[in-house]
């Protein structure tokens, strides 16, 4: 088995509830050339909160059946759900692991002439993407999603418990926070990240405390300025974007549009999948869009003098930034800049004076991987900040004298005479003659 050799597990959430995430999935599947399959056996997971503490066996069992007819068709398993992530993972780990569990679970299982070994892997579609996708997504970038402040909620059941579904740090996670940036959006930092979403805590008979605990998060990401929550979990996707209606009824209107991390993929590789979000999300998602489009159109602009590609990829790089001498003693900040460019804000940075302070010392290039550096961006912008007459006092000066006489240093026969040197003027009319054709014909 490969990579390539999937089973597609939605879950009946997203199956019969959230389709329209399946929607997104599968399209994001077929542009990166994943060759999956469909299984009409597979059934719940099961759910991992509620038929797991009614029925413990009958969970174990259920869960080794989807398992095994993985097995049967020689496929892992790729599901875009948590709940049916972290039960089919676990029970794979538990079957893999303990042999008595095993031979129990292959003792139902044998009723019905399957067999369950755990050769099949399971995979989350997040962690499939980044995984075997991730250097795959900027060439394919068609909407940068910079200036876009994303929350991305990771939910208990992508990393926990960590000693089975060993992924990523269960409490201090990083890879869905680096997918998003991958897109060019910012990764917020927010009180409650690592909290549940309260998702069953309307089945514990307790709605009122669910509704409390989504408040809490979207609060504290009302607090930080975000535009939009991303999730990898359909019951953490009802919890954000059908509970913000309900909070509206007692006066707590937040409006924070809330994608699957499919749909924001599917946006910013230009799939298309705008109306379907917009007719089947609860939760309106216009000022997404109309950012991301305002966006766009600036670096439509942008792109007539720089690589969009480039920046993105140094953006994302950084590596040099802590060692320019520059920024090392001041509070220029190159990556700053790159930001800045790549949000569309091309007047803002001509107008920023920092911009004069890269030395082109070329560290940069030495350090760059790419061995391209940033001084052909910086060379670039102050070109354009001279056209418009934004240039610092110094170099403004420089470049008058150059104009004048051909030469930055002014001429003194007196210094050469001193230590014997001839002390003859250069001839440079016919480079000012250059000069003056150059500056007529901008």
């Amino acid at each position: 088995m490969t990579r390539q050799d999937m089973a597609l597990f939605p879950g009946c959430m997203i199956s019969y509830r959230l389709p329209f995430i399946e929607v997104s999935v599968r399209k994001i599947l077929d542009e990166f050339g994943v060759n999956y399959a469909e299984n009409n056996k597979f059934s719940c997971c099961p759910e991992p909160n509620g038929i797991k503490n009614l029925d413990e066996m009958a969970y174990c069992v259920t869960a080794a059946r989807n398992l095994a007819l993985a097995e049967e068709s020689n496929r892992h398993i790729l599901t875009p759900c948590n709940g049916c992530f972290e039960t089919l993972k676990g029970i794979r780990s538990e079957i893999k692991v303990d042999g008595h569990f095993r031979k129990t679970i292959n003792s139902y299982l044998e009723k019905i002439d399957l067999q369950v070994t755990g050769k099949s892997d399971v995979m989350h579609f997040v962690e499939f993407i980044h995984k075997f996708g991730k250097d795959n997504i900027k060439e394919k970038i068609q909407y940068p999603l910079n200036s876009l402040r994303v929350a991305v909620h990771y939910g208990c059941h992508f990393l926990r418990p960590s000693n089975k579904i060993q992924m990523d740090d269960p409490m201090e996670p990083h890879i869905f926070d680096k997918l998003i940036e991958d897109l060019g959006a910012t990764s917020v930092d927010y009180v409650y990240k690592m909290d549940c979403c309260g998702g069953s805590l309307a089945r514990a008979d307790n709605p009122d405390s669910a509704l409390e605990m989504i408040q809490n998060k979207l609060e504290s990401m009302k607090g930080a300025n975000i535009d939009v929550i991303v999730v990898g979990c359909p019951q953490c996707f009802i919890q954000f974007d059908h509970l913000q209606q309900d909070l509206k009824k007692i006066d707590y209107i937040y409006d924070i549009p809330v994608l699957y991390y499919s749909e924001l993929l599917c946006i910013a590789l230009g799939i298309e999948i705008r109306d379907i979000i917009k007719r089947y999300h609860r939760t309106p998602v216009d000022s997404i869009f109309q950012k991301i489009d305002e966006v766009h159109i600036k670096q439509e602009k942008i792109k007539e003098y720089f690589d969009l590609k480039f920046l993105n990829d140094c953006y994302s790089c950084g590596a040099c930034n802590n060692d320019c001498p520059v920024a090392k003693i001041t509070n220029f900040n190159p990556k700053e800049i790159l930001g800045k460019l790549l949000e569309g804000k091309l007047e803002e940075v001509l107008e920023d004076p920092s911009i004069w302070m890269c030395l082109d010392c070329y560290v940069c290039y030495e350090l760059c991987p790419m061995k391209t550096g940033l001084v052909d961006v910086f060379t670039t912008l102050r070109n354009l900040a001279s056209e418009k007459g934004k240039v610092s006092h110094g170099f403004a000066t420089e470049y008058e004298s150059f104009e004048k006489t051909g030469t930055v240093a002014l001429y003194s026969k007196a210094a050469r005479t001193r230590v014997g040197l001839e002390s003859a003027k250069p001839e440079l009319k016919d480079l000012k003659k250059l000069l003056k054709i150059i500056k007529e014909e901008k």
